[in-house]
């Protein structure tokens, strides 16, 4: 009987120390906004960045990303995705990608956020497009593992980035997802 109770307190133990331990490693929405937060002041304070462009035609089944040395160089090709990748120690933190329709109709600008370990913190999507004049906001948080932890949606006026409500028949625009860096579609480059 006492070793009954010393393995049931036993077990209990373990389980009470092993939840804690998954509570500790899902971050927060909010610890992962300051990360976010601390990478924009980095991008904005080291403009040094690899640029990447898909130079396919919409005929193309595949892809083709190239690198480009400078933004001149991006700004003469014919594109509709690129991405401005910013690294710290050597690891990239953030992909900043532009996609649009051949049309310009809508641009869609994402920024994937890339922890240490490579595993993608946020996704932080505008997308502006001129049927209705209307900008979708979106911000998607991961924890390490790939899960989604929570996500947020709203709609704004282009011009005067007031909130809005969805327009009828709003044609929304997919967000891609790449949950590492090794995801990236251009992850062969680097």
């Amino acid at each position: 009987m006492l070793k009954l109770r010393y393995s049931t307190l036993l077990l209990l133990l373990m389980l009470t120390a092993s939840s804690s331990a998954f509570a500790q490693t899902k971050p927060s929405v909010a610890e992962i906004d300051a990360y976010a937060l601390k990478i924009d002041r980095f991008t904005k304070a080291n403009k040094k960045h690899r640029l990447f462009a898909d130079v396919s035609s919409q005929d193309d089944e595949k892809e083709q990303w190239k690198e480009f040395k400078n933004d001149k160089q991006l700004e003469a090709a014919t594109w509709y995705e690129a991405s401005h990748v910013f690294t710290r120690t050597g690891k990239i933190v953030v992909a900043r990608f532009t996609f649009t329709s051949p049309s310009g109709d809508w641009y869609h600008f994402i920024d994937y956020y890339f922890r240490d370990d490579g595993s993608l913190a946020k996704i932080h999507a505008r997308l502006n497009t001129f049927y209705g004049n209307i900008s979708v906001i979106r911000n998607r948080y991961f924890d390490s593992a790939g899960s989604l932890i929570k996500e947020t949606k709203s709609f704004h006026e282009v011009k005067t980035d007031r909130v809005a409500k969805e327009p009828a028949g709003f044609m929304d625009e997919p967000i891609p997802l790449y949950k590492t860096v090794s995801d990236l579609p251009f992850s062969k480059l680097l």
